[in-house]
């Protein structure tokens, strides 16, 4: 993937929920794009933090959510939550516009790339990579199945991101590792 670090989770299931119960709580804001996979719903859901939604990759609809997260005080963390290739149909978000307002916002961005991981890009990292945003999202998510054709899920990020994950992602601290033949 091109970052820093990056650290496996036992299903891709496991890596959402980790990382966004981990990230936010009862004083920040996470915002979804209508149509993420449900792992990221109920990670949200269970994070505490205040959800909204917004249109499937409607950038002016994010923004209006940007802006009200914005105006609240005290200020709140901010993470937006989108896949980059949809997996009901296919669809790509508008990933230029969601990481020049999450910029222009002060938020976080986390990209569920498993639909794109090993189809997009020239070195098969993603839609982020092939539009050359990756350096703009903060939480690079993924799963080892579908094209890795492994087990498991991904996150990827700063190595400050990461080590955070190993000591607060409860999926992490409290899941068994791989068997040594699937991690080789």
């Amino acid at each position: 993937k091109g970052t820093p670090a990056a650290l496996s989770f036992a299903t891709g299931y496991a890596a959402a929920l980790g990382t966004i119960c981990a990230l936010v709580g009862p004083d920040d804001v996470i915002v979804l794009d209508k149509l993420v996979h449900a792992c990221i719903v109920d990670a949200a859901r269970l994070s505490g933090a205040k959800l909204r939604v917004f249109d499937h990759n409607d950038a002016a609809d994010l923004e209006r959510i940007l802006q009200w997260a914005q105006a609240r005080s005290p200020k709140p963390r901010t993470l937006i939550v989108t896949e980059s290739v949809f997996s009901m149909d296919g669809d790509h978000a508008p990933l230029r516009e969601i990481v020049s307002l999450k910029e222009q916002y002060g938020a976080w961005l986390m990209v569920d790339e498993a639909h794109a991981t090993g189809l997009y890009g020239a070195h098969r990292r993603g839609l982020a990579e092939e539009l050359g945003v990756s350096d703009g999202i903060e939480v690079q998510m993924g799963t080892l199945g579908k094209a890795v054709g492994a087990s498991g899920g991904y996150i990827c990020g700063s190595r400050t991101l990461i080590d955070y994950l190993i000591n607060r992602a409860r999926t992490f601290i409290f899941s068994t590792a791989p068997v040594p033949a699937a991690a080789a």
